[in-house]
């Protein structure tokens, strides 16, 4: 199975249809000596058997004020990435998410208040702009994030501290917000759905907790779910959640006070506070600092969180238990590190520099989960959100 994936992929990549900015961008090709498919799928030939071959790369989404989404690849070997295209926006786009089957791709206009919704090529990664922008259903949205089902997009506002639920369509596009939930909180940072599809979380960073939903994937609706908040440490600023894979454990970052919380998922789909609070800063700091993304590693293993001020990634050793031990902090080599990712196969992790104007990629070690420079910054003008998507 892994080398009939291996195949697809490789065929898609290089004889999928062109994008909208352009022909198809293949990073892979097949020997000109003459090597085939067929030699691939046999190991005869000239070609490697698959298992032996470079993985596929993946794409990188990269928004900033700039009203632009650049699109990048990434090497999974090397690390390296690669210019590929630029896509124009309608206004100030900051946090995106794709859909699993990686057919569209959703950004929030946090200028205009609105969403905007593309279609992605699946052989260029180029996107196309579809629909009308409706409203993210609140001003200021800050982030958003699509179901499993790709049928509802579901926006967190900061500004108006509300949350929506907008239906995606066959082609992509979107439709006006639905009712809303009741308002969940002052300065809701983030809507956070959980491995089951069935429940969702938001931090408000203004109200200091953590707004509990049901989400209700055949219709769309979000509904209060008892209880209604876990309450968050007075004046920290809770600002984003991750889950570990298992979706057992979830990682609070909390924004002004520079301290990362870790709370439990019982099986009714309440977080329980597991009562560690530790600092995400380097021992005896100095000067100002603020908490921002938080990630859990694929492996479960590391978890890693952003610090605006220090200008640097904490990484903190995770248990069985959920429990969370500090290991150590790294420079991003740039300022104002706003969002980072991870790839899917946990070998590099992209942070967004919003200050410096940078985009720069850290191998991570796989035992140890230390970072670790690679390569050549990408310039990018103010970058609010780095994704990784493969393909």
């Amino acid at each position: 199975m892994k080398r009939i994936a291996y195949l697809i992929a490789l065929a898609s990549m290089g004889c999928g249809s062109s994008g909208s900015n352009g022909a198809g961008d293949s990073d892979l090709a097949v020997n000109s000596d003459g090597g085939s498919l067929d030699d691939l799928a046999s190991g005869s030939g000239d070609l490697a058997p698959p298992d032996l071959l470079p993985p596929p790369p993946s794409w990188v989404y990269v928004s900033g004020n700039s009203a632009t989404i650049t699109r990048y690849t990434l090497d999974l070997q090397s690390g390296a990435l690669t210019q590929k295209g630029t896509t124009t926006t309608t206004g100030q786009t900051s946090f995106l998410a794709i859909d699993a089957p990686r057919r569209h791709l959703f950004a929030v206009d946090e200028q205009n208040s609105k969403v905007e919704a593309f279609t992605v090529d699946a052989s260029t990664g180029a996107l196309t702009h579809v629909g009308t922008d409706p409203g993210s259903g609140g001003t200021g949205p800050a982030h958003l994030a699509v179901d499993a089902t790709g049928k509802w997009v579901l926006t967190a506002n900061y500004g108006s501290g509300d949350v929506a639920v907008l239906a995606v369509a066959a082609d992509g596009s979107l439709g006006a917000p639905t009712a809303l939930a009741t308002a969940p909180g002052a300065n809701a940072h983030q809507i956070l759905l959980d491995r089951t599809n069935a429940f969702a979380w938001v931090p408000c960073l203004g109200s200091s907790h953590i707004a509990q939903f049901t989400f209700d994937a055949a219709t769309g609706v979000l509904a209060p779910h008892m209880p209604v908040n876990v309450m968050t440490a007075s004046g920290g600023g809770p600002r984003h959640l991750a889950l570990t894979p298992d979706g057992k454990f979830a990682y609070l970052m909390e924004e002004t006070a520079s301290t990362m919380s870790n709370y439990s998922v019982d099986a009714g789909g309440n977080l329980v506070v597991a009562g560690q609070r530790l600092s995400t800063r380097a021992p005896n700091p100095t000067g100002t600092n603020s908490g921002a993304e938080v990630q859990v590693h694929p492996s479960g293993k590391f978890l890693y969180g952003s610090n605006r001020g220090d200008n640097d990634i904490v990484l903190f050793a995770l248990a069985s238990d959920g429990s969370m031990t500090y290991v150590a902090n790294k420079s991003t080599g740039g300022q104002t590190p706003r969002h980072f990712s991870i790839d899917p196969g946990g070998k590099w992790l992209l942070v967004g520099n919003q200050g410096s104007n940078d985009v720069r990629v850290f191998a991570i070690d796989g035992t140890a989960g230390t970072l670790t420079p690679v390569g050549t910054p990408m310039t990018v003008t103010a970058p609010t959100f780095v994704g990784i998507t493969s393909f």
